[in-house]
């Protein structure tokens, strides 16, 4: 009896947790972000969406094949062509990199301006700027990242300095930076007048308190005197509320604490008189 009674004791919880771990089912790992299935559905989709509205417009006049500009950017995903230019489907040629540098897509850039005659570079950086976070880990980086952002004109310590928030001064850096470095190297198509290098920044974050996603341009040509910026020909046909933005300002104090949806400062239009 007693030999039974410890047979079923030993093999009781055996069998429980036999019964119990035969219903069990599996447990899916977690991912971070969209599933890749609904990332090639939305590919697939947004592509014949857009097969379909291109074979209805075959009527319609065709894009001269010389792009309006070259932009030069970050490859931060928040920063797409729509935030700044109408249509701009075969009027944009992108390269993108980390920190919008010259150096690491000279034969990409060089291809738009000399190749595809396109009249304008525009080098932009952004706030928030995820690229320069990175240059703040410094020796944390793997050997490929830190060989690619050891280019840029500023040290880890200076990028990590910066912190979230406030790294609109280190971006407008690297804005003239790489600006400088294609001047340089266009300088005959500049000096003809073929070439225009514009230099701005996508306050992403609102640090200026001008609204979030706002485009600042701050350099042309090497020229980053606000006024001397405001007078130029290029500008002309902006408005005064427009040529408000033009220029370099301090960010302020409070830009870090301020919501991305603020309402911006902006002059307002002068009100026309009813005669």
């Amino acid at each position: 009896m007693r030999l039974t009674t410890t047979v079923l004791i030993f093999f009781l919880p055996c069998f429980l947790c036999s019964s119990a771990g035969a219903e069990m089912l599996p447990v899916r790992k977690v991912r971070a972000g969209i599933p890749p299935y609904s990332v090639a559905e939305n590919m697939v989709r947004h592509n014949d969406a857009a097969v379909a509205r291109a074979v209805a417009d075959l009527g319609q006049e065709k894009m001269a094949p010389t792009p309006h500009l070259v932009w030069l950017a970050d490859c931060d995903a928040r920063l797409q062509p729509s935030l700044f230019y109408p249509e701009p489907e075969a009027r944009i040629y992108s390269v993108r990199n980390l920190a919008n540098q010259l150096a690491l897509s000279l034969g990409a850039v060089d291809y738009g301006i000399t190749e595809l005659l396109a009249p304008v570079l525009l080098i932009t950086g952004n706030t928030d700027s995820d690229s320069l976070r990175l240059l703040g880990r410094g020796k944390q980086l793997a050997p490929e990242l830190r060989g690619e952002l050891d280019r840029l004109p500023l040290t880890a310590k200076q990028a990590g300095q910066a912190g979230v928030g406030k790294d609109a001064p280190a971006v407008e850096a690297n804005v003239d930076y790489q600006v400088a470095e294609a001047v340089k190297r266009y300088q005959g198509r500049i000096a003809s007048g073929r070439l225009v290098v514009i230099g701005a920044v996508f306050d992403l974050d609102n640090q200026y308190g001008l609204g979030a996603n706002r485009l600042l341009i701050i350099n042309i040509n090497g020229e980053t005197e606000a006024e001397r910026l405001r007078a130029m020909s290029h500008l002309t046909r902006l408005d005064k509320r427009l040529l408000d933005l033009v220029g370099r300002r301090a960010p302020r104090q409070e830009a870090a604490e301020m919501p991305t949806d603020a309402e911006p400062t902006l002059t307002p239009l002068p009100s026309k008189k009813k005669k």
